[in-house]
């Protein structure tokens, strides 16, 4: 494909409309298996039977935040290997607790917990609201419904410097549970505020249900500005949830560029609960890929023996994040690898192993940046701070499959609001798509 300047802003606009479509991870599937659906996918459910075809395009999803889709190649998957795209649809945060209003000094506020590891402050006086997944009942069936509440509903106040005269000195030290929780409204003096009902009626009017219906809640809060190029040449994009959003974009691109039916298997890994440990029953670390895994290689009459011969010769690139050097605090970066955005794709690389790139893995995704002229950056964390991980390590563990992290620049990663380059997204995409496209990966 091309990735050209047209195309760029083409794909970047894609991504940003992908983003204001996705507040949660509930929604990022949503948004993903619609667009599979408008492209000819069939959703198949891993309680049923299956029956797949060569050319077949499927997918499934796990727990509404999860899902793998796929395109049967038209050879052997044993044979050929499955080529896999992996990356995941949550972000850092917030989340509801269960019993989330109180009243304090004449507020209602909502209790919440942390999710992942979010830059707090960035959450200071935003404009907030919620957003996630209710479970109703419905004529006696337990039904999941969206939820997504478009108004300016919540916020988490700083303190004036009146009240913190070194907030700008010491910095702004936030308590967890005494500083976080937003306020939602006044409580005028004499007046009670019931608020065990609060949320119940709040659910019940937006989504149109009687509160003795709803059964359950797994609710978020999400910031309401949407997503925007800007910079002197528009380019930058800015928003929440890049990480990983962006890399969900990129590899079902890729997966949806496959308009002939490949003679490899492709598939594209949609996990949730990467940013905190990946350790759920939708998460990367789960038995969700692998049973996906077996069951497509398990079709074929040599049973185990042909698992494991497809596993052998699969190939997983973990799509992820990468931090962009910071112009202000470019010492935290190591001097030999400062990347940049719009610099093109970024091989991550740790000797504590907590990336999965290894020499076998970097000369398969580096001959792809060759071929099509893309610039390939390479990224490693200071020797003297802890590094991140991604799902690259787990899979690779868990799978025994090759597997390489890679991921495109990015700035202020965890905030509120983050910003990556509007050239990126094209490169990335060009890239994973040739992967997919490529008859054979070892060779130059």
């Amino acid at each position: 494909m091309k990735f050209d300047e047209r195309t760029q802003m083409k794909i970047s606009q894609d991504l940003i409309a992908y983003l204001d479509a996705c507040p949660t991870a509930f929604h990022a599937v949503e948004e993903t298996r619609n667009r599979l659906n408008d492209s000819g996918f069939t959703f198949i459910n891993e309680s049923d039977h299956w029956q797949l075809k060569p050319g077949g395009k499927y997918y499934s999803v796990r727990s509404d935040s999860a899902l793998i889709a796929w395109i049967m190649g038209k050879k052997s998957p044993s044979q050929t290997g499955i080529r896999m795209i992996g990356a995941h649809t949550d972000s850092p945060g917030f989340r509801l607790k269960r019993n989330s209003t109180f009243t304090k000094t004449g507020y209602l506020q909502l209790g919440v917990e942390i999710y992942g590891g979010p830059l707090l402050a960035s959450w200071t006086d935003r404009d907030l609201s919620i957003a996630g997944r209710v479970l109703v009942n419905d004529s006696g069936n337990i039904v999941p419904r969206l939820i997504r509440i478009q108004r300016p509903l919540l916020r988490i106040p700083q303190l004036a410097i009146h009240l913190n005269r070194k907030v700008n000195d010491d910095g702004l030290v936030l308590h967890k549970q005494n500083h976080l929780p937003p306020i939602m409204a006044l409580i005028k003096t004499g007046q009670t505020a019931d608020t065990e009902s609060v949320i119940q009626k709040l659910l019940s009017e937006e989504l149109g249900v009687g509160t003795q219906n709803i059964l359950s809640w797994e609710l978020e809060l999400v910031d309401l500005q949407p997503a925007s190029t800007g910079g002197l040449n528009n380019e930058f994009i800015f928003s929440g949830r890049i990480d990983n959003l962006a890399m969900c974009h990129a590899a079902l691109l890729a997966l949806l560029n496959q308009t002939k039916a490949p003679d490899t298997t492709t598939m594209i890994a949609l996990f949730d609960n990467e940013e905190v440990g990946s350790n759920t029953v939708n998460g990367g670390a789960s038995t969700y890929l692998r049973s996906m895994l077996e069951r497509i290689l398990g079709q074929e009459e040599a049973g185990r023996e042909s698992i494991y011969r497809g596993l052998a010769n699969s190939f997983f690139i973990s799509a992820d994040g990468a931090h962009a050097v910071h112009p202000n605090y470019a010492e935290m970066h190591d001097a030999q690898h400062q990347v940049q955005m719009n610099g093109g794709p970024v091989l991550k690389h740790n000797a504590q192993e907590r990336y999965a790139t290894d020499a076998d893995g970097e000369a398969v995704f580096a001959a792809i940046c060759k071929e099509l002229n893309v610039p390939l950056q390479h990224y490693v964390h200071r020797t003297d701070l802890p590094c991140g991980s991604t799902i690259g390590p787990v899979t690779a563990t868990n799978m025994g499959i090759r597997v390489v992290d890679v991921g495109s620049a990015m700035l202020s990663m965890h905030s509120v609001r983050e910003t990556c380059g509007t050239a990126d997204p094209a490169m990335m995409t060009a890239v994973l798509t040739r992967y997919f496209d490529k008859k054979n990966l070892l060779t130059v």
